[in-house]
């Protein structure tokens, strides 16, 4: 059960932001994962559980957004969501196509509860200390 480690990582790197942003609690961890990402969600979920109440993230909230299978046809450029796992273009056709999205499970964003005010921290623009604001959350997809 690879699941287990995968969220004592995440619960490190959470922590991590928590503790550099001299956080005093975590409400929200927000992760999102794909079909093809080999990891099963209610073995997150559990782990989650297990885990959680043993670091500084205890009492947060899990959760899992689930992405759809992406690609891009090799062919005719056409972008599509794979739907049954058919990994055929429906523009034309052609078998030649690049998973483009689905097959990570990585942190998106973490809601956390400092002196000052609640921050959101996730991969997008830097945080202000004086509102919600957006720090890169060094995200580690999960590709395999």
């Amino acid at each position: 059960m690879h699941e287990a480690s995968l969220v004592r990582s995440l619960l490190r790197q959470v922590s991590d932001l928590l503790i550099a942003h001299d956080g005093q609690a975590v409400e929200t961890i927000r992760v999102e994962m794909g079909p093809l990402s080999g990891v099963d969600r209610t073995l997150v979920e559990i782990a989650f559980q297990q885990q959680g109440d043993t670091t500084p993230c205890r009492g947060a909230t899990l959760t899992i957004e689930e992405v759809p299978l992406s690609a891009v046809c090799r062919d005719c450029g056409d972008e599509f969501e794979i739907e049954r796992f058919r990994f055929q273009c429906p523009a034309c056709n052609s078998s030649r196509v690049q998973v483009t999205g689905g097959d990570e499970f990585r942190l998106i964003d973490v809601d956390m509860r400092t002196s000052q005010v609640k921050t959101q921290h996730s991969s997008g623009e830097a945080a202000t200390a004086d509102s919600c604001g957006r720090e890169p959350a060094d995200p580690a997809p999960n590709r395999q």
